[in-house]
């Protein structure tokens, strides 16, 4: 049976404003399933929040996916890109666990 995992990723800045809240913060929601062949994932990232002097990070709203690995590829994938491009940013990153959900599929048309 197939599955769904889902996660949430935040990145924040370690300093803070007059308030406590960190100068800037993002926040994620990153889905993977089963892709459209045997085998393959696909991965989404969707951006929930944002607190910054920028606007939300529309780079990061995205769908990857993979041919082999099935959805933990996907999500493996989806976090590295993300990890990856905010490298360079010196944001405290957390994660919160992959939860799994099974899957049914209803065929074309629903």
């Amino acid at each position: 049976m197939a599955e769904m995992l889902d996660c949430l990723v935040s990145y924040c800045s370690e300093d803070t404003n007059a308030e406590g809240l960190p100068r800037r913060y993002l926040a994620y929601h990153v889905v993977a399933g089963p892709g459209p062949t045997p085998g393959a994932g696909v991965a989404s990232i969707t951006p929930l929040a944002a607190y910054d002097e920028n606007v939300i990070c529309e780079t990061c709203e995205r769908v990857l996916a993979v041919k082999a690995g099935g959805p933990a590829a996907a999500m493996e994938e989806a976090l590295l890109y993300m990890n990856a491009y905010h490298e360079g940013d010196r944001l405290r990153r957390v994660q919160s666990e992959v939860h799994s959900s099974p899957t049914r599929t209803d065929g074309e048309g629903g």
